[in-house]
């Protein structure tokens, strides 16, 4: 049979547990309240950007690369 001691330990972990992991979500949502805190207030109504054509010849971009023979069958 188990001394009495660990019985009674056992008992206080019972009741422990629920107040422990109450302090652990109190504390995340500090974390979360603390990081939100960080973003910018107007990232949901950023705009959005958009491609433009380039005014680079395309020739001038960028040269082909020049492989290997044995990578050459594989281009």
């Amino acid at each position: 049979m188990a001394p009495y001691w660990l019985v009674r330990l056992n008992d206080l972990l019972a009741w422990l547990n629920p107040a422990l992991g109450s302090v652990a979500a109190i504390l995340a949502l500090l974390v979360i309240a603390g990081a939100a805190e960080r973003f910018p207030a107007n990232v949901t109504r950023a705009a959005a950007q958009g491609a433009r054509p380039a005014s680079v010849v395309a020739s001038a971009e960028c040269p082909r690369a020049v492989l290997p023979r044995d990578l050459q069958l594989y281009d």
